[in-house]
């Protein structure tokens, strides 16, 4: 670009000051817009912050059977509001030694801890610290969301810093003890004090404060009802970095563990509902949001039945289970709707909360409900014959447990039987790929691998979603959809949840359907579920896995669909006896005899604890022994 001045040509310089100021303001007024807009997009939905001081208190929720009857609640109806100033500075420091040491020096935002905790991370390449700060922490629990979305993790920094700038320290202090979750249902140090302690928050001793404030991290691991050991070490860590901070003394640090055996032991919950009602809070942090409003939640459980399928799982493994080591069951009964009725997750929730119903483990032969019923609706027919001979694919031969090999047999008879090599012969016929939509389709959630393997049910599912997935047949191939809320509504009476009946969805064609109940029928009346009879037409599926580590029992008897698992939580082998069609068919037929009204419902479940000194613990006791010594 040039301009002529006195007939020369001189040469314009492209960038310019006056361009060069152009741009400056043009890209400041599109950064301001675009950084607007920013900001309008992550603040818009921000909860209202201008009353978190007095808003202490979550919402208490009352769970109620299918009668009205209250069987469990959570929250908390008797705390109160606390100030940190009323509480003994030890309940405040405990916390901030073990969750935020730089508390009263950040800005709400800790950058050096981020910093801090992103070189511990990369030098042990894993997760090993954290950089949230209390008032993060109680940003995110305003949220009531576990969405770990970029959106989420903006606008708690920006809460953050708006909370700092808001309140005072002792303020946000204030907040957040009285909203953050210490577990076993307690929202609140004061809530917690009185759950684990049986005392108010201002009484707490240092060792006390010490084992609350080690909850924080984990409630479910580090619980003083349900992991006494992991909670003592975790307060011992916290009473460590209260010392090091210089808020205790290296004597009043020792003085405080003498406490320890001095704690007031309150008794653990032992309600067996809950395993359900857990279960259920999930659902109900889906469907509605509840903060300060007390909420009713009428469930689908029926009391009796739930007694019942406790009872029965507890004399089995009393008589049969522990000795043949064999330490845990689950149970779930579904009615023709997919409504819950009843749901044992184990022996005994005091023990141990984990939920078996919707654990991951191998369905063994069960999963061959799916790869027949891609058979025949491939065409194949329950009277077709197949081998029944040895196969081997990619070096992997499967057994035939219990079964003499004749050449070929009928489908019906390998179904029965549970005979694996023809269920190997149709997944490589119809292709395991397909057989997995099938399953899908039907309702299994997890993932699953697509080989041959899985055909005898190698791939891990949940007891929930199988048992369901059999609800299809006794539904004549409508899909059941389990679920276990029928309303949720306020103290008040007003509803802000109502279930409704889906239109059914049709997954299975109705002459399949007959087809799988005679391969489903057969197995109950002369197959490898005979344990399982019932004075009426009984339909189910024996699965046992891979060194008796799994074993269970799925069926129907119209209008219950009933799955029941036997096992151990470390996946250990049980006895060579411990196989679908024994243990698991028996709790089957004992629980749906009462359920149909064969047998008189028991009217109170007695909590049976595993023998210490049982023949079977001490052979296992032994085994352990000589594997500890062979490593």
């Amino acid at each position: 670009m040039a301009r002529k001045i006195a007939n020369k040509y001189v040469k314009t310089p492209i960038f310019s000051k006056r361009w060069f100021f152009r741009l400056i303001i043009t890209t400041s007024i599109f950064l301001f817009i675009f950084g607007f807009f920013v900001f309008v997009f992550f603040m818009h939905d921000l909860p209202d912050v201008n009353n978190l001081e007095t808003k202490g208190r979550r919402a208490s929720i009352v769970f109620e059977d299918r009668e009205g009857k209250a069987i469990a609640t959570y929250g908390d109806l008797f705390r109160k509001v606390v100030d940190v100033k009323n509480l003994p500075k030890h309940v405040s420091n405990a916390v901030i030694a073990i969750e935020d040491k730089r508390f009263y020096n950040h800005c709400g935002v800790d950058f050096l801890g981020i910093l801090r905790a992103l070189y511990t991370n990369i030098a042990h390449r894993k997760i090993m610290q954290g950089g949230s700060t209390l008032t993060q922490q109680l940003a995110k629990n305003l949220f009531l969301s576990a969405d770990r979305s970029i959106k989420r993790k903006v606008q708690e920094f920006m809460l953050a810093l708006w909370l700092e700038h808001k309140f005072t320290k002792r303020q946000i202090l204030s907040i957040y003890l009285n909203r953050v979750y210490f577990g076993s249902c307690a929202y609140g140090i004061d809530a917690a004090a009185y759950r684990y302690f049986g005392k108010r928050a201002r009484q707490l001793t240092i060792y006390e404060a010490a084992k609350l404030a080690g909850v924080l991290r984990a409630p479910s691991m580090y619980s003083p009802f349900y992991n006494p050991e992991k909670s003592d070490q975790r307060a011992a860590l916290v009473l460590s970095c209260m010392r090091d901070e210089g808020y205790i003394s290296e004597n009043e640090m020792k003085e405080a563990v003498i406490q320890k055996d001095k704690l007031t032991r309150l008794a653990v919950p032992m309600d067996e509902n809950r395993y359900f009602t857990d279960w259920a809070l999930e659902q109900v942090q889906d469907l509605v949001y509840a903060d300060e409003d007390d909420i009713i939640v009428r469930t689908t459980l029926d009391t009796k039945l739930q007694a019942n399928a406790t009872y029965v799982i507890r004399n089995v493994l009393m008589e049969h289970g522990f000795k043949n080591r064999a330490n845990q069951m689950a149970l779930i009964a579904l009615d023709k709707h997919g409504a819950v009725l009843a749901m044992v997750g184990g022996h005994t929730y005091g023990a141990s909360q984990f939920n078996r119903v919707m654990a991951i483990r191998s369905s063994g032969s069960a999963f061959k409900y799916f790869v027949y019923l891609t058979a025949l609706e491939s065409g194949m027919d329950v009277y077709d014959m197949i081998s029944d001979m040895p196969i081997s694919v990619g070096g992997w031969s499967p057994k035939n447990t219990g079964h003499q090999c004749v050449g070929d047999i009928t489908l019906l008879k390998a179904f029965s039987k549970s005979v694996n090599t023809p269920a190997v012969r149709i997944a490589r016929k119809v292709g395991m790929g397909k057989i997995i939509r099938r399953a899908e389709e039907l309702g299994i959630t997890t993932d699953m691998t697509d080989n041959l393997a899985s055909s005898l049910g190698a791939s891990g599912v949940n007891l929930l979603d199988i048992t369901a997935c059999f609800g299809a047949t006794m539904r004549n191939g409508q899909k059941m959809n389990p679920f276990g809320i029928v309303s949720i509504r306020t103290q008040s009476g007003k509803y802000l949840y109502k279930s409704h009946i889906r239109k059914p969805q049709k997954v299975i064609a109705p002459e399949i359907c007959d087809k799988m109940k005679i391969l489903l029928k057969a197995v109950v009346d002369s197959g490898t579920g005979r344990q399982a009879r019932l004075p009426v037409a009984a339909y189910g599926k024996t699965g046992t896995s891979n060194d008796n580590r799994d074993s269970s029992f799925i069926g129907f008897a119209s209008p219950l669909v009933v799955g029941v698992w036997l096992g151990n939580d470390d996946n250990t082998p049980m006895s060579h006896q411990m196989y679908g069609g024994f243990l698991p068919a028996i709790v089957w037929r004992e629980f749906m005899l009462s359920a149909l009204g064969y047998k008189k419902n028991v009217d109170e479940v007695v909590v049976k604890q595993k023998p210490k000194d049982s023949k079977g613990v001490k052979r296992a006791r032994k085994r352990r022994r000589k594997v500890s010594e062979i490593i």
